[in-house]
């Protein structure tokens, strides 16, 4: 965790130590929850950091699904990217229901 957090502050160039690793937790958290998984295995952390730089990036357009400024229109994904879906999507564990 200490070194997920590290990496997080260096890549985004930032000293507070607090929010890194807030945003790491609920990286974790959405990582865990999305793979069924109870701990992260395998080359988990690496998703787990580009997720958390995808939430610091949406700090302060939380809920918004596009943005127009200048007459430029960004539309923005929610919720976790597709291609941290499908580097995830290894580690998802399946379940089975009954017919």
């Amino acid at each position: 965790m200490a070194e997920m957090v590290s990496s997080l502050g260096t890549r985004l160039q930032i000293s507070d130590s607090e929010l890194t690793t807030d945003l790491i937790k609920e990286a974790i958290v959405q990582v865990l929850d999305y793979t069924g998984q109870k701990k992260l295995i395998g080359n988990m952390d690496i998703y787990v950091k580009k997720l958390a730089t995808i939430n610091y990036n949406r700090m302060g357009i939380e809920g918004e699904t596009q943005r127009t400024e200048g007459g430029i229109t960004n539309y923005l994904e929610v919720g976790i990217p597709k291609d941290i879906r499908l580097g995830l999507n290894r580690y998802r564990i399946a379940k089975v229901t009954r017919l």
